[in-house]
């Protein structure tokens, strides 16, 4: 017993494991807050059929967000020796996209329903949202993840705060605005997001290329993982939609976990403390499979008991696809694992041809699963096409790393 705890200890002292807990722990307040506080009050305040909506809505921000943001961040991770100089190539990306972004949400052409001064909001959510995954990088550069935690916390309070005044009267589009405002203010402030000791750099173009590479598939990647509500919604009725989303609450657990341990893996090898190696891709994939086994069987009896507490009045209604469908999505975010290694090891390119085969078997294999099954086909066929990004990702990885152990250049 003193063996373990002093082995305990010592991993605790380890600070890649620290790192690991802090990350995780700001995903954790965030998914609470947002998923089963400010989620489950909107459904009991908007009815089953304007929540269906409001997802479909919000859907479309988060396919633009995740996209770009996530991307640029992940461009600027990387490359991070060059990141004094290239500051300003990044803020100056930044800022088309957020043009880009005003002229997709505030034209009206997703935003349904709203009015012109909902659609402005609703693309300073876009926008909002979109530069608060980005900034999150000038933690991540400084491997500094207790701001990561701190920066969690600010914009949990603002989305309390934004759903006060959403309950006062106000558009939805304001729980957002505050919430991912304050953290955007907060990277700007404390980490010097927007700051640029240099001109734009000689190697912009490049960047500019790398970036916009990347955005074009993670776009593809996030159309795709969102569009059980756009299909659902398309061929079947925004409150089924509505449903999916909530059944599939446990599945996105997942993300509070893997993508904060990818996030820590990826600042390590990038500083190069960590040799990315076959010994280590193999680790990689094997761990990612044990996550998969284990967060679906406990997922059995947990999808059930969130379902029972959060939305007790489709507890009945989603019983017939809820482990498919949370299956598939922790499959697919088990990919982040893999992609992380990729992105490191293979050509950006490989990251668009991935998602465009992804994306055609994917998209039919949701429309023909659903006009035959309803939910639980679409489920059954996002299932299947996540198990094959995944083996489409491995595959590359393997092969690059092997070759490199035999002295091979590929």
């Amino acid at each position: 017993m003193k063996q373990l705890r002093m082995r305990i200890q010592s991993l605790l002292k380890n600070k890649m494991i620290q790192d690991g807990i802090l990350s995780i722990g700001a995903k954790c307040i965030f998914y609470f807050v947002v998923n089963f506080v400010i989620y489950s009050l909107m459904h009991r305040r908007m009815g089953g059929t304007k929540y269906g909506e409001f997802v479909v809505l919000l859907g479309y921000v988060q396919v633009f967000a995740f996209g770009c943001g996530e991307a640029l961040n992940h461009v600027r991770v990387l490359h991070q020796e060059t990141d004094g100089e290239r500051a300003a190539d990044y803020r100056l990306i930044a800022i088309l996209e957020c043009v880009v972004g005003l002229v997709i949400f505030g034209s009206g052409l997703l935003s349904g329903e709203l009015n012109i001064a909902e659609r402005f909001m609703y693309a300073g959510v876009a926008i909002l949202m979109m530069l608060r995954l980005y900034t999150e990088c000038v933690f991540r550069i400084q491997i500094n993840y207790r701001r990561i935690l701190l920066s969690s916390v600010v914009c949990s309070v603002g989305y309390i705060i934004g759903f006060a005044l959403y309950v006062a009267g106000l558009s939805w589009c304001v729980i957002f605005l505050c919430g991912e405002g304050v953290a955007v203010l907060y990277a700007a402030i404390v980490g010097g997001a927007f700051k640029s000791e240099h001109k734009k750099s000689a190697a912009f173009k490049t960047t500019l290329k790398n970036i916009v590479t990347l955005t074009f598939s993670y776009l593809i990647s996030y159309m795709l993982i969102y569009s059980d509500r756009f299909i659902l919604e398309a061929l079947i009725d925004s409150e089924l939609a509505g449903e999916y989303f909530n059944a599939t609450y446990y599945g996105k657990l997942v993300a509070i976990v893997i993508p904060p341990i990818t996030s820590v893996l990826l600042s390590n090898i990038s500083k190069g403390t960590i040799e990315l190696n076959r010994k280590m891709v193999r680790k990689t994939v094997a761990f990612s499979g044990m996550a998969i086994g284990f967060f679906f069987l406990a997922g059995i009896p947990g999808a059930r008991l969130m379902m029972g507490i959060l939305f007790p009045g489709s507890y009945k209604e989603v019983l017939s696809f809820i482990d498919i469908a949370n299956l598939s999505l922790i499959v697919y975010y088990s990919c982040s694992i893999i992609n992380m290694l990729a992105i490191r090891l293979c050509p950006y390119s490989l990251q668009v041809w991935v998602e465009v085969i992804y994306s055609v078997c994917y998209l039919v294999a949701g429309l023909i699963g659903t006009y035959l099954y309803g939910a639980l086909g679409f489920a059954i066929g996002s299932l299947i096409i996540n198990a094959l990004r995944f083996v489409m990702l491995w595959l590359p990885v393997e092969r690059r790393v092997r070759l490199e152990g035999n002295g091979g250049n590929s």
